[in-house]
């Protein structure tokens, strides 16, 4: 391929790819400043804070129940652009809120969009889309599990694994049971809307008789009060 032909491919498909993300990106901050403008923020915060106070287990509700749900219903940089914004008005650095939702993303962006990825990796392989699902379903329970345990750590340490892993195993469990059944029996396309529903719901009833005995929050200079 001549020079000339190998740039202007590069530099074509470096728009290609940031153009959707950074429009997605610029809609989700209008859509958070209109939000806390118009005072309808307050109610999503408060909504948030009314099931628990905990920094840990917002992470749970909003970076991977909340942003499993978008990572199935839109896709691209959505997920992390809104739920890193719904996080920082809930107290957290931006950069931070932002690494924890990219690492916790992992659990849901294998089925993507609408279950994109895989829909593709069936057309360009020749093997049946479905089956592909059916094996990545297999697998990503046990990342899921993993990877929450591993945000627990990151934020407060053994300490906070030791202390919340029972709203782990529940969040994680329950999303990664409906995953498994999910692209097992009905299809590549679905999962991480059904998993993310199933798993948001079964840790909001769980909160609501259980929470840890000691309140995660950030300080001001990133120590805990409790």
């Amino acid at each position: 391929m001549p020079v000339a032909n190998a740039l202007a491919s590069v530099v074509y498909g470096f728009f290609y790819g940031l153009w959707p993300i950074a429009w997605i990106i610029i809609a989700a901050v209008f859509v958070y400043k209109i939000s806390v403008k118009t005072g309808q923020f307050d109610i999503i915060r408060s909504s948030i804070l009314s099931i628990t106070p905990d920094q840990r287990l917002q992470m749970l509700i909003v970076g991977f129940c909340f942003g499993a749900f978008l990572e199935g219903a839109a896709g691209f940089g959505a997920p992390v652009a809104i739920t890193a914004a719904l996080l920082v008005g809930l107290g957290f650095k931006p950069l931070y809120a932002a690494g924890l939702c990219l690492i916790v993303n992992t659990a849901p962006v294998a089925f993507g969009a609408m279950g994109i990825p895989i829909l593709v990796a069936g057309q360009v392989t020749g093997i049946d889309s479905f089956e592909i699902g059916q094996m990545v379903g297999r697998q990503l329970p046990f990342m899921t599990i993993i990877v929450l345990f591993w945000i627990m750590a990151i934020m407060d340490g053994w300490r906070g694994i030791k202390e919340t892993w029972p709203a782990v195993v529940v969040a994680g469990g329950s999303f990664a049971i409906a995953q498994y059944l999910s692209s097992n029996f009905i299809g590549p396309e679905l999962p991480d809307i059904i998993s993310s529903l199933v798993s948001l719901l079964c840790l909001t009833l769980f909160l609501k008789r259980w929470q840890p005995v000691r309140v995660f929050r950030f300080g001001d200079f990133g120590g805990v009060t409790g």
